[in-house]
């Protein structure tokens, strides 16, 4: 093959296609198997210098995700961006890092009342965070959808 050539693509479409869906399912194994990696790590009690370099794989593929999909104007194939579902996503992040930070704080102090302070406070400050964070991404996703919108009425009026 000469340089400079570009190769065919030898797939037909039922071929990429399934090539498509095998990259998808190991980019959600990789997200979760990532995840689920930092939970252990951090459950375990191990320090984040130990972790940096999950995160940092974790974080490039996460933010890789939401700007890709917000580019495109893609929120979820089942749900909407209300503030209802904002604020159940929130809930159910600040309970797991409430829960964590719990699990650190009395396996490091042996303290009840302390840990289970420190476990609220995350509950609640992970809620507070999330919820802010999801309701300005979905904020940007409808402005991107009107954009979008209109510039395809622009074209078919053209």
């Amino acid at each position: 093959m000469r340089k400079g050539k570009l190769r065919r693509n030898r797939l037909d479409e039922r071929q990429e296609q399934k090539l498509l869906q095998i990259e998808h399912n190991g980019c959600w194994i990789a997200f979760w198997g990532l995840a689920i990696s930092l939970f252990v790590g951090c459950c375990l009690g191990l320090e984040w210098r130990n972790l940096v370099g999950e995160w940092i794989v974790f974080m490039g593929l996460s933010l890789y995700i939401v700007i890709a999909c917000l580019k495109n104007g893609i929120w979820d194939r089942k749900l909407e961006p209300t503030p209802k579902v904002n604020l159940c996503a929130s809930i159910i992040a600040g309970i797991v890092c409430g829960v964590l930070q719990f699990a650190r704080s009395y396996r490091k102090y042996q303290a009840l009342a302390g840990s289970a302070a420190a476990g609220v406070f995350m509950l609640v400050f992970t809620v507070a965070v999330c919820y802010a964070a999801v309701s300005f991404v979905a904020f940007l996703y409808r402005r991107r959808v009107e954009r979008l919108e209109s510039e395809e009425e622009e074209e078919d009026e053209q």
